[in-house]
């Protein structure tokens, strides 16, 4: 069960360490700052692009990032895929009672899984 938060409550919850993956926002109608907005994806909430507000006036220039820039090797391209799993009670207690952040547990085990399968089909 998913129960509605405002951006507001999930920045509290986030702030004292606890978790915001049972919940999700409504972003309709809503501009979240940019620095909440990565404050918000760290915690496993994606946030719409059309929701997202910023400033350019208050973003400060670096001398560091002026002159050209050289592009670099990036990693593999990265999609976001949602799944809904059902857990035993005793599983959530436990992932929420060690702050277990599910979504980037899942990603690291279902990597893992796949390296390894790799490599014992290449053998």
């Amino acid at each position: 069960m998913n129960s509605k938060i405002s951006i507001s409550e999930a920045l509290q919850k986030i702030e004292a360490g606890q978790p915001v993956s049972g919940y999700s926002i409504d972003f309709n109608h809503i501009k979240v700052d940019a620095l909440d907005v990565m404050k918000l994806t760290r915690a496993g909430i994606a946030v719409p692009e059309t929701a997202i507000y910023y400033n350019d006036d208050d973003t400060q220039l670096d001398e560091d990032f002026e002159g050209n820039w050289v592009r670099t090797a990036t990693p593999p391209s990265v999609t976001q895929t949602a799944i809904k799993i059902n857990l035993k009670d005793d599983i959530k207690q436990w992932a929420e009672s060690n702050h277990v952040k599910l979504d980037q547990l899942l990603e690291k085990l279902l990597d893992g899984f796949y390296r390894a399968q790799k490599m014992v089909s290449e053998k």
